[in-house]
């Protein structure tokens, strides 16, 4: 199962689009799914729902066809809203920051349609601030650029197919701020645009 598992979400990670590969991936899982869905553990079954997002918000008609069958898309779908959330420091210094700017923002918002856990949302307006730690960027290339790593691309894409918009707080630009005022202005010229 994990194999199976990693090799689909990475080409939805990748957005690559394989039919051969996918239609013998989805009948093999879809088979062994319904025979026995105790050999695929909570985040395996997590993997599988970013993966039937992908086929279904992104991949249009070409990935309705692999799709599993409903109740074992719920069954994915479950292990991923059941994912603990830890929040870290960070999110707490954005979130403080955010509502002195903007109310009504929700702290760790469960997005039904994804089941991911946005870290700052305001479901009104389907805008969500992400607060982007360094586990979420691939290391520094040679010019110091940090790039964001596959888990995260494939977030905010699967994010802003469902119809959100999606601002990331990557940790290094927020750590070079030294007042809470400098802060602050960089979440309101963040936000201010997305709320017109």
């Amino acid at each position: 199962p994990q194999f199976l598992s990693t090799t689909v979400w990475a080409y939805a990670t990748a957005d690559y689009y394989h039919q051969a590969l996918l239609a013998d991936c989805s009948r093999v899982i879809s088979d062994s799914l319904a025979r026995d869905p105790s050999r695929w553990s909570e985040e395996v079954r997590s993997q599988l729902h970013q993966w039937q997002l992908w086929l279904s918000l992104e991949r249009g008609a070409d990935g309705q066809q692999h799709l599993l069958s409903e109740s074992q898309r719920k069954l994915c779908c479950d292990a991923m809203q059941g994912t603990e959330v830890t929040i870290s420091r960070l999110q707490r210094s954005v979130a403080a920051a955010l509502a002195a700017v903007q109310h009504g923002f929700e702290e760790e918002h469960l997005e039904p349609r994804t089941g991911y856990s946005l870290d700052l949302a305001l479901p009104s307006s389907r805008v969500a601030v992400e607060v982007d730690g360094p586990s979420h960027f691939l290391l520094p290339d040679g010019r110091g650029v940090r790039k964001p790593n596959g888990p995260t691309l494939l977030k905010r894409r699967l994010l802003r197919a469902a119809g959100w918009r999606v601002i990331s707080v990557p940790f290094y630009e927020w750590d070079g701020f030294a007042t809470a005022n400098g802060q602050q202005t960089y979440l309101e010229r963040a936000v201010a645009p997305l709320l017109g």
